[in-house]
């Protein structure tokens, strides 16, 4: 079976790679996006196959060959890979839904999809407080930035309302886990 840290990689290497082709080739941008949504999903659903059939036992994955503190710490089970699943197809029929605004908005507005997917299912992997106030703000800044892309003259208002209102609930969530 295939990392689940390859979920992450697919997400931020597509981001990547949208950032590196010019604005006029959108269906190659497109195509990339498509691709790199799919990958998630294949290979959330082959951890999802390997524990819902093979009664594959929860896995638990180390980043940097360390053990946290010191590493990032993921866990895929049951329902991690259902979930994750559930994140990548659903990330998956959004594009494919909005294929006429993502061709109008351009590379970014894909780049900025991948990016709130990606973090989704970082939030759902993650095992520590740390990254997952990291995971919670990169959602946030896709989240702010699939609004603040688009052409509404509101936009700007809710965009930066909406940065807002979620810094200081981050705020909020670092004091509670301060005072833990």
């Amino acid at each position: 079976m295939v990392s689940p840290l390859y979920i992450i990689a697919a997400g931020l290497g597509g981001a990547f790679l949208l950032g590196l082709i010019p604005d006029k080739w959108r269906n190659t941008a497109y195509g990339i996006t498509l691709l790199a949504l799919a990958a998630m999903a294949w290979i959330a659903g082959e951890w999802l196959y390997a524990f819902a059939m093979q009664g594959t036992a929860s896995v638990d994955v180390f980043t940097a060959g360390t053990q946290p503190p010191f590493a990032i710490n993921f866990r895929i089970g049951l329902a991690e890979a259902t979930l994750v699943l559930l994140t990548t197809m659903v990330g998956l029929h959004a594009a494919l839904h909005m294929k006429d605004t993502l061709f109008k908005q351009g590379r970014r507005a894909m780049a900025v999809l991948l990016i709130f997917i990606m973090a989704l299912c970082g939030i759902i992997f993650t095992r520590d407080l740390f990254n997952l106030f990291v995971f919670m703000e990169l959602t946030v800044i896709a989240t702010a930035g699939l609004v603040l892309l688009s052409a509404d003259s509101r936009a700007l208002g809710a965009g930066l309302k909406y940065l807002i209102v979620s810094q200081v609930m981050s705020m909020l969530l670092l004091i509670g886990i301060i005072f833990l």
